[in-house]
């Protein structure tokens, strides 16, 4: 038999090891690479998306530091009347009992107009009755006339109604008229405002 036959056979097992050796060693080698090249790709792309993420995340985070910085002075005006839905019943109820607390001349009258459209109340049409919705800034007009009054009571009047009422107003207008040793008529016009109160999402 010829002798390189022979080492051949011998050598053939070895050998079969050895190749599949090696090509187990090929394929996880270029099992390697792809999935180091297919793992940059995935960095990569995450870096993307977090790049265009987070001009979205700082303004988030700006409103979050917005928010927390005006959340009391939100919730004071809430509580003072001027956010959400307007007590227009306690304005006049408040209006009777600062006038009997501070026992003023029973002469009060009033007139509390429908609210308008905080845009349009410089122009509004008083004999309108449109009512406006429900997701804009509105002013109600409170018109009084006292009889009988001098103007230090009058003050006194606006100051503990203005510390006693649910809501803010400023004095749109005052007239006087018809003096005498009693006092005089005086006819004021008080305007409240009304912000409304931002709707909760769905399921909040």
């Amino acid at each position: 038999m010829n002798p390189a036959l022979s080492i051949f056979k011998r050598a053939r097992r070895p050998l079969n090891v050895l190749a599949v050796a090696i090509l187990l060693t090929l394929t996880l080698v270029l099992g390697s690479i792809y999935g180091r090249d297919s793992l940059r790709k995935s960095l990569a792309q995450s870096r993307g998306q977090l790049g265009a993420l987070q001009p979205s995340l700082t303004a988030k985070q700006q409103d979050l530091r917005n928010i927390q910085a005006h959340i009391e002075q939100f919730r004071a005006l809430r509580a003072q009347g001027l956010v959400g839905r307007a007590d227009r019943e306690g304005w006049v109820e408040q209006l009777v009992l600062s006038r009997e607390q501070l026992k003023l001349p029973d002469t009060l009258s009033y007139v509390l107009k429908p609210p308008q459209a905080l845009t349009d109340a410089a122009t509004a049409d008083p004999s309108a009755s449109t009512q406006p919705s429900a997701d804009v800034a509105t002013t109600h007009d409170l018109d009084f006339e006292l009889r009988a009054i001098h103007e230090q009571e009058l003050l006194g009047f606006l100051n503990d109604y203005r510390t006693r009422v649910h809501g803010r107003f400023r004095v749109q207008s005052c007239r006087f008229s018809e003096p005498a040793e009693t006092g005089l008529v005086a006819q004021c016009t008080l305007r409240f405002f009304s912000l409304p109160e931002a709707a909760k999402p769905p399921g909040a």
